[in-house]
């Protein structure tokens, strides 16, 4: 036993005071006591008397929270408050399911519903006589283990049509949703988690639930799930008998603005989008020269749409946050014009908020693709060449991109030449120089859009065959194909 202080005071004294504490009895011949025995004695006798506490005729009052989310124009009103705080701290009340919550905000006296963002869970059953769906009731009981009446910390970030509240739950500073995704009772949902600005976080957890087997993901075949994914793509080609789907020509002029250290390219579409995009920098960087537009952005959120000084040329570009690291102050930004990204102090963001610089008055104009046919390297070695070569390959230059498919997220797989020197597009392109130099490979797998392409891949893999010979690139020593 011990006695504590605070600021030179009896805290048990204290609580006694109060009417939050009672004093133990002891015997008269118990010299094993406070030595503020006596003081503790008329302390509790006068919060008897003056019915203090638990002394109390009346029963405890319960604190009375104000529901937010009982209607959407209350949780507006809120979300303006509590999205400009992070981490804020929280009680978990009540388990609706592996991914909405009621939590309690004491500090703002706030009841919400809350809704984990950039997840997809299961749903549990709601009654005897209601199916769920698989995992959902394994995956509501685990975020009743792991949560309920727990303490946590909130990021919001948006909220729904109903008022329910979106955002980042933190339990023991370890993001739930992440830990849902990688115990495979969640699976993500690309766009809101690329929203939230965490969406490389939930994949690899996603991908680590894959690999391990686990929950959702219990039968996981990757080779089966890649031929699904094709089916709906091959299905038009095959429906009336053909063996083989002439390929699909959609040709677009583009520049190529970046090559992403995974091989992934950024590039522009060259139309009215560009000149609307020159037009609309040239205004961007006079507004920013003019002191009276120098605010700085004091919270900012990931997901949020900003204006962000580039460390190359110091130059103001429209950007998105993509994480924040605000012990720092530095936020991870991505240039949506260009497609490039890197992590800058909060000094150098700005707000977007003028109406002719939104994304809304001009749509981001840095596209994703990959380059259709080839399988770039494992070895990181490798594969920072080949992005080096890439890169040189298409610095500073107008070329012709055809669309040979583009997936369900949107990415698009595309065939890049130049228009001037190609002889054969089909063949005579940067997807071929890239397996000429050894720096790639036909796809050991093929999607059914790949296997309609037979001519494409005949000549890709002549090209490849050479580059074995020669041992250049990745086939320095030897056929890395060869069991």
């Amino acid at each position: 036993m011990a006695t504590v202080t605070f600021q030179n005071k009896n805290v048990g004294l204290m609580l006694v005071e109060s009417g939050m504490a009672t004093v133990i009895r002891h015997r008269q011949d118990d010299t094993d006591r406070s030595p503020i025995y006596d003081d503790l004695l008329l302390a509790e006798q006068a919060a008897q008397e003056e019915q203090k506490g638990l002394w109390s005729p009346k029963g405890p009052s319960a604190k009375q929270y104000v529901d937010y989310s009982e209607s959407l124009e209350k949780a507006k009103r809120q979300l303006t408050l509590l999205s400009r705080q992070r981490k804020v701290p929280a009680v978990v009340d009540f388990v609706k399911s592996a991914s909405r919550f009621t939590v309690l905000v004491p500090r703002e006296n706030a009841k919400l519903t809350f809704v984990l963002s950039g997840i997809r869970a299961p749903r549990s059953a709601r009654n005897d006589t209601d199916k769920g769906e698989p995992f959902g009731k394994e995956a509501h009981e685990f975020a009743n283990r792991r949560c309920q009446q727990r303490d946590v910390e909130i990021d919001v970030e948006d909220c729904d049509k109903v008022g329910g509240f979106i955002g980042t739950l933190y339990i023991n500073r370890e993001n739930f949703a992440k830990t849902l995704v990688e115990e495979g009772l969640a699976s993500v949902h690309a766009y809101s988690a690329e929203k939230a600005g965490n969406a490389n976080e939930l994949f690899a957890a996603e991908q680590k639930a894959k690999d391990a087997r686990r929950g959702l993901w219990h039968d996981y075949d990757p080779s089966q799930d890649e031929e699904a994914e094709d089916t709906t793509a091959a299905a038009p080609a095959t429906s009336n008998g053909d063996a083989a789907a002439s390929r699909r020509k959609d040709y677009r002029d583009v520049i190529v603005t970046h090559v992403e250290e995974s091989g992934r390219i950024k590039f522009q579409e060259i139309g009215s989008g560009t000149s609307a995009l020159t037009s609309l920098m040239s205004a961007f960087g006079k507004f920013h020269l003019n002191p009276a537009n120098s605010a700085g952005l004091t919270n900012p959120k990931a997901g949020e749409f900003v204006a962000a000084k580039f460390t190359a040329d110091d130059q103001w570009y429209r950007a998105r946050i993509r994480r924040n690291d605000r012990e720092a102050k530095k936020a991870e930004v991505v240039y949506v014009d260009y497609g490039n990204s890197e992590l800058i102090p909060w000094s150098r963001l700005r707000p977007l908020s003028q109406t002719e610089f939104l994304p809304s008055k001009l749509k981001p104009q840095a596209q994703e693709a990959q380059l259709a046919f080839i399988q770039l390297p494992q070895n990181p070695e490798y594969l920072a060449d080949a992005v080096n070569f890439i890169s040189q390959e298409t610095a500073d230059r107008q070329l012709v991109a055809n669309v040979d498919q583009m997936d369900k997220d949107g990415t698009l797989y595309v065939t890049l030449f130049d228009p001037k020197s190609s002889k054969n597009p089909a063949t005579d392109s940067i997807n071929a120089d890239v397996i000429d130099e050894g720096l790639a490979m036909v796809p050991k797998k093929l999607k059914a859009w790949e296997r309609s392409a037979g001519d494409i891949l005949a000549a890709l893999t002549k090209k490849q065959d050479v580059a074995k010979e020669e041992r250049r690139g990745q086939w320095e020593y030897g056929d890395l194909t060869e069991d």
